[in-house]
Order: C-alpha cells, then sequence, then structure tokens
C-alpha cells in the first residue's frame, strides 16, 4: 500500500487541474468523444466538500448542461469499496442538486428531472489486469437479483492521447522518483521535468510547475514535520507514563499489599501517559503547521478526526498548558 503522503501530492494536481473548467472539458472529451458540441461553459463543478469530516466527499463531480452528472475518483490503492464510496457520493450529490432547486420537491407526485449519472474510478497504482468494469450486484452481492447496482467504468492505461491517460502517467513517474529519490525536492521536479518531456500534462505543468513543485515539497515537509512532533511526545509520554506508572504502582501495592496492584498501576500510567502525549502532540503539530500557515485549518481538523471548532478548542487548551 502506498504511503497516505503519496497519494495527497497525487491527489493535489487531480483536483486542482479538473478544478479548472479547462481541463475539465478535456476530462469529458476524453470520456465522451462522440459529443462534440459541450463548452465549458455546459459544465458546472459540484465536487462535495464537507468542513465536517465524518461526511463523505469525493474528488470530482460535475453537471454537463444540467443533463450528465458525472462522478469521477482517482484510486492508487486498489479496492472494490470505492464503490460504496460513489454510492454515499452519489446521494450526497443529489441532495445538493435537489436542495439547490427551489420549485424541486420530493414529496410531490410528480417525478424529478434528475440528471443522468456516470462513475468512474481513475485507478493509478501497481496492480495488473484490474477489470475495466466494477459494479455492486456482481462484486458485492452472491445474489445476482439484489434490487440495487451501480457500476463503474475503470480507467488505467497510459496513453498521451488524452488528459486521463496523461495523469495516469503523471501518477506513475510521481511514484517512480519518490522510490527512487525519497520524499525530496528531487522527487518533485523530476517528475515535472519527466512529464512535461513526455508530453503529460505538459501545457497544465509548464503553467503551474512551481506551484506543484512547493505543494509536493510542503506535503513532505508536513510528514517530516508530524514524524518529528509523534516521535518526541513518544518519548516523553514512554518516561512520563513509566513514572506515573511506577508511583501510583507503588502506593497501591502499599494499599491492598499485593504485588499485582504495583504491576497494574505501572502498566495504566504507561497507558495513560502515552496516549495523553501523542494525543497533544498530535494537536500541536497541526495547530502550528496551520499557524504557520502550511496546512489549511480544515485539512488539520480532518486529520485528527474532529470538526474545525473542536480542533481550535482543543489547539487552544493545549497552548495553555503549553
Amino acid at each position: 500500500m502506498q504511503p497516505r503522503l503519496s497519494r495527497q501530492a497525487k491527489d493535489h494536481v487531480f483536483v486542482d487541474m479538473f478544478n479548472q473548467p479547462k481541463y475539465c472539458l478535456q476530462l469529458f472529451n476524453a470520456l465522451h468523444p462522440e459529443v462534440k458540441d459541450v463548452t465549458e461553459d455546459d459544465i458546472r463543478n459540484i465536487t462535495i466538500s464537507h468542513v465536517i469530516v465524518d461526511r463523505p466527499y469525493n474528488d470530482l463531480g460535475f453537471m454537463v448542461d444540467d443533463r450528465l452528472l458525472v462522478l469521477v475518483e482517482a484510486q492508487s490503492s486498489w479496492s472494490y469499496n470505492i464503490l460504496i464510496r460513489i454510492l454515499f457520493y452519489l446521494v450526497d450529490t443529489l441532495l445538493g442538486i435537489i436542495r439547490e432547486r427551489e420549485d424541486w420537491d420530493i414529496h410531490n407526485t410528480g417525478k424529478l428531472p434528475l440528471p443522468v449519472p456516470e462513475f468512474y474510478v481513475i485507478y493509478t497504482g501497481e496492480r495488473k489486469n484490474v477489470p475495466a468494469r466494477i459494479s455492486l450486484r456482481r462484486d458485492f452481492f452472491e445474489d445476482a437479483s439484489a434490487p440495487i447496482d451501480l457500476e463503474a467504468r475503470v480507467i488505467s492505461a497510459e496513453s498521451t492521447d488524452d488528459i486521463i491517460g496523461q495523469y495516469i502517467i503523471y501518477a506513475h513517474v510521481y511514484d517512480m522518483q519518490v522510490k527512487k529519490y525519497g520524499y525530496e525536492r528531487t522527487a518533485a521536479e523530476e517528475t515535472v521535468r519527466i512529464c512535461k518531456d513526455r508530453g503529460a500534462l505538459k501545457e497544465y505543468l509548464e503553467t503551474h510547475e512551481k506551484e506543484v513543485v512547493n505543494s509536493m515539497i510542503m506535503l513532505f515537509e508536513q510528514e517530516e514535520a508530524v514524524k518529528r512532533y509523534g516521535n518526541r511526545i513518544r518519548s516523553e509520554a514512554l518516561a512520563e507514563g513509566r513514572a506515573e506508572g511506577r508511583a501510583e504502582g507503588r502506593a497501591e501495592g502499599r494499599a491492598e499489599g499485593r504485588a499485582e496492584g504495583h504491576a497494574e498501576g505501572r502498566v495504566e500510567g504507561r497507558a495513560e501517559g502515552r496516549a495523553e502525549g501523542v494525543s497533544t502532540g498530535k494537536i500541536m503539530a497541526y495547530a502550528e503547521m496551520v499557524a504557520d500557515g502550511a496546512m489549511p485549518e480544515e485539512r488539520a481538523a480532518e486529520k485528527l478526526g474532529m470538526t474545525v471548532q473542536q480542533f481550535r478548542a482543543a489547539a487552544e487548551a493545549v497552548k495553555e498548558t503549553a
């Protein structure tokens, strides 16, 4: 399985590029080369973005002339569970579409003119011979008569002929350079250079080269910072936990007159010390990255499994005790 950081760096290019109407139109043209009359003005981005982290958010969603709904997911680790996530994204997206139409009411007797949905998975991992299509009914339910289905087309081939194949080339080149150079600036710069030489996303990379490289470097440094904070806090927590555990164990041992009280106190003290220390360290790390402008507040909250409000309160509490 690839490191999460590797996936985030590739996600940045995917999301940033295809959120621009020009490149989103190129993506649509790659999916539907038979359609010749769609323009940038016909495409509307409806990608889900939630601040509350326990709600789903997807990579890319767009409407074409209010008739066609396209959901696209980029996946570097193969998993059929992407179908379940797409199902959630579809429901959330349709709810958003219905809510923005004041004249639409799901309780009316007339059928709502919902857009026709299409689902795509762009796979950039190392697994060979991935299926061309995956199906909720076929791949999850043994009973083929299950009254629900969702099918997605899987695209995994490199190609310079269209922007999807070029993105897959970019993802593969990035993975190879990280394996060769590690999470260093050289890996980022070589990724951009090689892709431009191969004609993969050349126009986008030439226009956004500095941004792409800097975003990779920021992610590299972010990961390293989190590791350093985590290592330091784990060491401190371990030392504190041992000290507290020994003290509590002695006290309980004297009170109860049993050796097991001493042992339990040490174990509980170490565990509580580690848990509290690691939690505090993570909050400190992400709070500092937010303060330095290295990470959005929403992203830090997501990383910690909190809402933005919870993250703010936790960061303030840590600051007061520091």
